[in-house]
């Protein structure tokens, strides 16, 4: 089939997005198939903190397909297949070296694990989604036909064609090596088809292939529907395209601009590419790609550093805002604002919401972990503390809340709050948070305020002039809420 066509079958899928590229692959004579030596396992690859199943692949070959040292071929090619799955937003990888059994230092296969893919793979789901990721793949194989020309080498089963050639170094060999440090594992090698120049020190992280300008051209037209939003944090370039999150640390793309510059690329518009576990820099002649963790996490750090910025940012700069409620308050949109501002606390790990509007309390509650000082006694006698000895803290411990909104026309009192106790207990939470709007009544407080006294539980209340402290700090949170208020400055 011709490349086009797959392309547009592919584009068609893609349109959808998330979750429906699950269901909707390209689909042609041989999309069932494995196309080696990209290949999808049969079993998931385990589970990760939030108890998902993953996908999982490898890249593999033999002697009768690659002659001689085969780490340049697991590489390059794993590197590439990720590099396809990511521009279509069906993951960003990670990949995992295998060492060869026989040769030190080479290496024998390459697993891609699709860390971040869109998709809710469940027991139930996880053999259909495998499918569909073979369906990818194939389509990955047959895009980078043209690139790779797989039919001259490897499906003629000619490995005197996909030889390793012996060739002097290219001139920027050398300065790139010193500016490495002289790491003492480089490989240094060229093959014929498919056709590139090789430079690796996986010691230092670093792969470095130059191809034929025509070939890269071919692989920056397959990876086009990568069109990434970036915005710069305070260590790492922040990136959004395909509804995939990473970010690449400056100290990354600082190393990649100086190895580009050693090899002469020459390349102005270098195509910058992170997977979870490496970053791609592809230019008019030399694909850099350096190993480094470039996933979610680092994109969440970098993403809470921004707000904790903007917080106080925001807090100097919308100080005098107003904000004006609207009547009547929807319940729904309420206690969206509300989970959105609890995500927002210091500490804060998760908040969701459990139940519904309709419960027989008339609002959902928010199940909040929330990461608080962890204190401990020094043994000191110290006269400010009750016991006698001096109360440090030292390290973190993650305690649960149960947040429960209310909106009324009227002040909320104690008669709207009721089985408190029993909401901890079912929950196994250690402390309540009411988020009332407009105001509670004093019994209330008191009522709070007393089992707080008693250390019951912690307890904690929010009224509509703390939700408004907050969004004069979180400005863009109040924007998402046009029919519940108006944010506006004092002329």
């Amino acid at each position: 089939m011709e490349a086009d066509s797959i392309f547009a079958r592919a584009a068609s899928a893609l349109s959808v997005g998330g979750q429906e590229t699950l269901y909707k692959p390209p689909v042609f004579e041989c999309s069932g198939l494995t196309h080696e030596p990209f290949r999808m396992l049969d079993l998931p690859a385990g589970q990760d903190c939030e108890k998902r199943l993953l996908l999982w692949g490898v890249v593999t070959t033999s002697g009768a397909q690659f002659d001689g040292d085969r780490t340049d071929v697991h590489d390059v090619l794993s590197l590439i297949w990720g590099g396809v799955l990511r521009a279509f937003g069906l993951g960003s990888v990670r990949l995992i070296d295998e060492p060869h059994g026989f040769v030190p230092g080479e290496i024998g296969a390459r697993y891609v694990i699709f860390e971040q893919c869109p998709w809710n793979i469940s027991d139930d789901t996880f053999e259909a989604a495998r499918k569909s990721m073979n369906a990818w793949t194939a389509f990955a194989f047959h895009l980078l036909s043209d690139v790779f020309q797989w039919d001259q080498g490897r499906l003629q089963n000619r490995p005197d064609l996909t030889v390793v050639h012996k060739t002097e170094e290219p001139v920027w060999v050398v300065p790139v090596t010193r500016y490495l440090r002289n790491p003492k594992d480089v490989t240094i090698s060229k093959r014929t088809f498919p056709v590139w120049m090789y430079f690796a020190s996986h010691d230092r992280g670093v792969t470095i292939i130059r191809m034929p300008k025509n070939r890269l051209a071919l692989l920056r037209g397959a990876l086009s529907p990568y069109s990434p939003e970036m915005v710069k944090g305070e260590k790492s370039l922040a990136i959004l395209a395909n509804g995939i999150p990473n970010a690449i640390p400056f100290a990354l793309t600082k190393k990649a601009h100086k190895l580009f510059s050693l090899t002469a690329d020459g390349c102005e518009n270098v195509v910058v590419m992170p997977l979870d576990s490496h970053c791609l820099f592809i230019g008019d002649k030399t694909i850099v790609a350096i190993r480094g963790e470039c996933g979610r996490v680092v994109y969440e750090r970098e993403r809470k550093n921004l707000l904790e910025r903007r917080s106080g940012e925001n807090s100097v700069f919308f100080a005098d805002s107003i904000i004006d409620w609207k009547t009547p308050m929807s319940p729904g949109d309420f206690e969206d604002l509300c989970v959105d501002l609890v995500r927002r606390e210091p500490g804060v790990l998760q908040a969701k919401p459990v139940g519904t509007v309709n419960d027989r309390d008339s609002g959902r509650d928010i199940l909040i972990d929330r990461k608080v000082p962890a204190p401990h006694s020094t043994g000191a006698k110290d006269s400010t503390s009750k016991g006698g000895a001096a109360v440090c803290f030292k390290g973190t411990r993650v305690l649960r809340f149960i947040a429960q909104v209310k909106s009324r026309q009227r002040t909320i009192g104690k008669s709207d709050v009721q089985d408190i106790r029993d909401t901890l207990e079912r929950h196994q939470a250690d402390g309540f948070l009411l988020i009332a709007h407009p105001r509670i009544s004093s019994s209330l407080v008191d009522h709070l305020d007393g089992m707080r006294r008693k250390k019951v539980f912690q307890a904690e209340w929010w009224e509509a002039r703390d939700l408004e402290d907050r969004l004069r700090r979180h400005p863009d949170i109040a924007k998402r809420y046009p029919r519940l208020m108006s944010l506006h400055a004092l002329s």
